[in-house]
């Protein structure tokens, strides 16, 4: 989606707050940690702005981006971008600037690759997420670890990790975690709303679970619409090595709650 401005219309004011950057795997409940913290009053955006971030422009373009996904010309005091993938890369002076935050959430890798499979499934894709051998799948998940390693290397504890799964099993606490890193004011609800591009693919998930506006969390009730799909054992071997290579460096240095 391209969002237009209008030519001769009066300059914005420029973003005087944070930049918040969920930085993660497809499929590790991205969407509906967004739509929850973009539900906040302090944070503005609930989706990606599908862009890298290389200085001050950058951030700049994302602040702009954020007010015409929402109508909105007054933004909250973080800006949120949700980074899923590599070709949107954060330069290192972007990542070391004190307005700029940063958290990671990874999800074990059997769930995520049956939900990367049956999402290209219900989307009809045919690139290289609905691979019959899963080897690309393999690829994205491992690489994406690999990118997300690297930006804990620089950040450190300045950066936030969470486990996916607890955001489901665990909601209170994790919310509550999460708000306190990031100082808010009122706390984070497992209940939220909708936006303009919620469901939407390429920006949301696709599935009807974004659109129940709270936590769904009944395994069963999430996954009814899935279908199942054999994932080669020496796949799940394989990302299971990564995982718990890469968890255990990214545990070993961020913020974990």
């Amino acid at each position: 989606m391209q969002y237009t401005f209008a030519y001769g219309s009066p300059p914005e004011a420029r973003h005087t707050g944070s930049f918040l950057f969920v930085v993660i795997q497809m499929r590790s409940y991205s969407s509906l940690l967004c739509h929850i913290l973009g539900s906040h009053p302090e944070i503005s955006g609930s989706t990606e702005a599908h862009q890298s971030y290389s200085g001050r422009a950058d951030l700049k373009r994302l602040a702009a981006t954020v007010r015409a996904a929402t109508g909105t010309a007054t933004l909250g005091r973080y800006v949120l971008d949700k980074i899923l993938h590599n070709y949107a890369q954060i330069a290192p002076s972007v990542l070391g600037r004190p307005d700029v935050k940063v958290r990671f959430l990874v999800r074990r890798p059997e769930d995520t690759i049956m939900s990367i499979l049956n999402m290209s499934l219900a989307v009809g894709h045919t690139g290289q997420f609905s691979d019959p051998e899963h080897e690309q799948v393999l690829e994205y998940y491992v690489t994406r670890l690999q990118q997300i390693d690297a930006y804990s290397e620089q950040l450190g504890r300045n950066a936030l990790l969470i486990e996916a799964e607890r955001l489901m099993i665990d909601t209170t606490a994790t919310l509550n975690g999460l708000a306190q890193w990031l100082n808010l004011d009122q706390p984070l609800s497992e209940n939220y709303r909708m936006f303009n591009l919620t469901g939407v693919p390429g920006y949301s998930d696709p599935f009807p679970n974004i659109r129940a506006g709270t936590v769904v969390t009944d395994a069963a009730q999430r996954h009814r619409t899935y279908v199942p799909i054999a994932v080669p054992q020496d796949i799940l071997a394989r990302a299971n090595a990564a995982y718990t290579a890469y968890w255990e460096k990214l545990a070993s240095r961020s913020d974990v709650r």
